[in-house]
C-alpha cells in the first residue's frame, strides 16, 4: 500500500518535530501521568511480582535478580519491537539478524545462549522445538501490560531455563460497558509504517480486549523488507464464587527478507534469503479462590508454528545459476500443555504448589534446487523423521518473612520422555538492612533440557543423539539496592554460573556432552529522581565466559552500557535521548562475514506531546530519530546497521 510522501521523507519527519514544538496552545491536557523510573519499584511493596515463584509477592521479598518493564515505560520508548525494549535492560542482550526495522532477534541473558532463555506469553512457551530459541520481535508491544524477567537460572519454578525467564503478561479485559481503546499510526523512511487499534470493555459478565495491527518496511539497508499482520484477543467471564474463566488467542504472520549472503565460493552459491514465520496460540485459564487464603488456577494452551526459510541463488555467484532455488526449508512445530497451580498465604508465609505438562512435535520438509541436487547429491525433497517429546514437572516453593528477613526455598522435579529427569533446588533471601537498603542473595541449581531437534527427528543431514544429557548449572547471585541519597537509586548485582555437561557439535552436526563452562560478571544500575523535569537512567553489564571445553570460544567477554535521559513536564511534553554501547563476544561474530568488533555508541532520540485532551478523547504526536550520529555496531558485512532514519506517529485514545 502506498503511503503519503509527507510521512516517508526525512524532511517531513523532521517537520513533525517542528509541528510538535508549535502546538502548545492546542492542548487542554491535565497533568500527565508520571511514568515510573525503572528502579522506583525496588522498595515499593505495591509492585507485585509473579515470575519469581509463580504467585504475586512484593518486590522486597524477591531474592532473584528481576527486572520489570511496564506498559507505561514501553509507551514512552516509542519502540518498534520487543527486542528494542529488552536491549535496554542490564544483563539482557538482543542479537538481531538483520539489525533493521524488524526481523529475527534472539535474547541472551548474562552470557547464556539463546536456547537457555525461556520466553512465555499468557503461559505459552515460545521457544522453538527446532532451534530452542524464541523469536521476540514479532510480538505486538501494544498488547503488553508488563514484562517480568528473571536473570539467571529459574529451574526451581519454571523447569528448563538455564539462562533466565522472560514472562510477558498481556493487558486485562475492560471493566465497564463504555469501551476504551486506542488507534495509532507511525510512518517513516523506506515506507516504514505501523497501524494499530485496540478496544477493551465489558458486556454483562464478559470482559474483552481486542487488538489488530500491521507493520511494514521496504528495508532500511540494502534490499531487506518486513511485513507482518498481527491479531490478539482476550475474553474473561465472571463466574459464581468470584471465579473467572479467561480465554486468549493470537495469530502472527511475519514475512521478511534478511540480506544477501555472498560467500564468493565455488562450493556453495551466494543466496538471498526470505523468511515466513506464521504462528498462533490459544489458551484457557480458570481462576478461583477456594478460601480466603487458598487460590487455585487451572490452565490449558496450544501453540503451532510454521517457519519457512526460502533461499534463491543470487546473480554473479561463483556456483549455481542465478534466480534458481537453492533450497526451501519448512519447519512445523506443535505443542500442547496444561498446568495447575495452588497458592496459600497468611500473614507471614506464601506457599506455591503446582505442576505442568507439555507435549511437543516437530518435522521438516526441504526442497532442494538443481545445483544442490547435482553438487551435493541430494534428492529433490527431503521429508524428515518427525520428533516428539513429553515433559512434566511439579514444583513447591515457600516465601517466609521474619521481620526484615525473607527466605524463599524452592524445589522442582522435571521428567523428560527422552533425556534425563532433573531435580532443581534453590534458596533465596532478602534482607532490609535499612529502610533505604535491600540485600539479595540466591543459590540455585538449574538445567537445560536438550533441544528436541538435537535428540530426535531430522532429515538427511541430521544425525541425532538421543543419549544427550541436560546441561546442569550451579548458580550464585548477590545484589544490593540502595536509596540513601534522596536524588539517586543504585543497584548492583554479581553472578557466577558454573555449567557442566555443556553441549558441543561435531563436524557432522551431532551434539554431545563435554566439559564445563563458566559465566561470571556484574550488573550495575543507577537512576536519578526528576530534576527540572529531567531524569537519567544508566546501566552497565560485564560478562566473562571461560573454560568451555570442546570449543574454540574460550575467555570471551561481552560488555554493554545503556544511557537514558528522559524529559517530562506538566504541559504534556515527553522526550528521550538514549545511547547504547555493546561489545559482543566472538560467538556473535559471523564466520567469513567477520568485520571485527566496533565500539560506536548508538544514539536515538524521541520527542512527543499530548496536543489535545478532553473527557472523550486525547491525541498524542511524536517523532523519533534512530542512529542519530550514523554510528555502527556491525559484526558482519552481511548484517550491518542502518544509518540515521526518522519516523513520526500519532495516537488517539478514547
Amino acid at each position: 500500500m502506498p503511503y503519503p510522501y509527507f510521512f516517508c521523507s526525512r524532511t517531513s519527519a523532521s517537520a513533525t518535530f517542528l509541528l510538535l514544538a508549535i502546538l502548545p496552545g492546542f492542548s487542554s491536557a491535565a497533568e500527565p501521568s508520571a511514568t515510573p523510573a525503572p528502579m522506583s519499584m525496588y522498595f515499593d511493596d505495591s509492585q507485585m511480582v509473579e515470575v519469581a515463584t509463580r504467585a504475586p509477592k512484593p518486590m522486597t521479598q524477591v531474592a532473584e535478580n528481576v527486572s520489570i518493564i511496564t506498559a507505561e515505560e514501553i509507551e514512552g520508548m516509542h519502540a518498534q519491537s520487543l527486542g528494542e525494549v529488552l536491549s535496554r535492560l542490564p544483563g539482557v542482550f538482543v542479537h538481531s539478524t538483520p539489525p533493521d526495522f524488524n526481523g529475527s532477534s534472539q535474547v541472551f541473558i548474562q552470557g547464556s545462549r539463546e536456547e537457555h532463555v525461556l520466553v512465555l506469553i499468557d503461559g505459552v512457551r515460545l521457544n522453538s522445538a527446532m532451534s530452542g530459541a524464541a523469536e521476540v520481535n514479532h510480538l505486538p508491544l501494544r498488547i503488553i501490560e508488563r514484562i517480568e524477567i528473571i536473570k539467571g537460572p529459574a529451574s526451581s519454578a519454571w523447569g528448563s531455563s538455564q539462562g533466565g525467564v522472560i514472562n510477558i503478561l498481556t493487558k486485562k479485559t475492560g471493566s465497564s460497558g463504555k469501551p476504551t481503546g486506542t488507534v495509532s499510526g507511525s510512518f517513516g523512511e523506506r515506507q516504514v509504517a505501523e497501524y494499530e487499534a485496540d478496544l477493551a470493555g465489558k458486556v454483562g459478565k464478559v470482559g474483552y480486549y481486542l487488538y489488530a495491527g500491521q507493520q511494514d518496511s521496504n528495508g532500511l539497508k540494502n534490499d531487506r523488507y518486513y511485513d507482518s499482520g498481527r491479531v490478539y484477543g482476550k475474553l474473561s467471564v465472571d463466574l459464581p464464587r468470584s471465579s473467572t474463566l479467561t480465554l486468549t488467542g493470537s495469530a502472527l504472520n511475519p514475512h521478511f527478507r534478511t540480506t544477501d549472503i555472498t560467500l564468493g565460493s565455488a562450493w556453495s552459491p551466494d543466496f538471498g534469503e526470505d523468511i515466513t514465520d506464521r504462528n498462533h496460540f490459544l489458551t484457557a485459564n480458570y481462576d478461583t479462590p477456594l478460601t480466603d487464603s487458598l487460590h487455585l488456577n487451572l490452565g490449558a494452551r496450544q501453540y503451532e508454528r510454521t517457519y519457512i526459510n526460502n533461499r534463491i541463488i543470487l546473480p554473479g555467484t561463483l556456483a549455481g545459476t542465478q534466480d534458481e532455488l537453492f533450497y526451501k526449508a519448512r519447519w512445523q512445530e506443535k505443542s500442547k500443555g496444561m498446568n495447575a497451580h495452588l497458592s496459600w498465604q497468611d500473614d507471614w508465609q506464601q506457599v506455591s504448589l503446582g505442576g505442568e505438562m507439555n507435549r511437543s512435535e516437530m518435522g521438516t520438509t526441504t526442497d532442494y534446487g538443481p545445483w544442490a541436487q547435482a553438487n551435493w547429491w541430494l534428492p529433490a525433497q527431503d521429508i524428515s523423521i518427525p520428533g516428539y517429546e513429553e515433559t512434566w514437572g511439579v514444583y513447591l516453593n515457600d516465601t517466609m518473612t521474619f521481620g526484615r528477613l525473607a527466605l524463599t526455598p524452592g524445589i522442582r522435579f522435571d521428567h523428560h520422555s527422552i533425556s534425563d529427569s532433573m531435580v532443581s533446588p534453590s534458596l533465596g533471601a532478602t534482607y532490609k538492612l535499612r529502610e533505604d537498603t535491600l540485600l539479595r542473595a540466591v543459590a540455585a541449581r538449574g538445567f537445560q533440557h536438550p533441544v528436541l531437534s538435537y535428540l530426535a527427528g531430522g532429515g538427511i543431514w541430521d544425525i541425532r543423539n538421543p543419549a544427550l544429557k541436560p546441561e546442569v548449572v550451579t548458580s550464585w547471585q548477590m545484589g544490593v539496592e540502595n536509596r540513601s541519597l534522596p536524588f539517586l537509586s543504585l543497584k548492583l548485582n554479581t553472578f557466577l554460573h558454573r555449567i557442566k555437561d555443556t553441549w558441543w557439535a561435531d563436524g557432522f552436526g551431532t551434539y554431545w556432552n563435554g566439559g564445563f563452562s563458566q559465566r561470571q560478571g556484574f550488573e550495575v544500575e543507577a537512576a536519578t529522581t526528576p530534576w527540572h523535569n529531567l531524569s537519567l537512567v544508566a546501566n552497565n553489564t560485564y560478562t566473562l565466559i571461560k573454560q568451555e571445553e570442546q570449543s574454540v570460544y574460550e575467555n570471551n567477554a561481552t560488555t554493554s552500557t545503556n544511557l537514558i535521559l528522559r524529559y517530562q513536564d506538566q504541559q504534556g511534553w515527553r522526550g528521550e535521548l538514549t545511547g547504547q554501547y555493546i561489545w559482543w563476544d566472538t560467538r556473535h561474530v559471523s564466520g567469513r562475514g567477520e568485520l571485527g568488533q566496533t565500539e560506536n555508541l548508538i544514539w536515538n532520540a524521541s520527542l512527543g506531546r499530548t496536543v489535545y485532551s478532553s473527557s472523550f478523547v486525547s491525541c498524542d504526536l511524536y517523532g523519533k530519530v534512530y542512529n542519530l550520529f550514523n554510528g555502527a555496531q556491525d559484526n558482519s558485512v552481511w548484517y550491518q546497521s542502518p544509518d540515521r532514519w526518522v519516523l513520526a506517529g500519532m495516537k488517539l485514545t478514547f
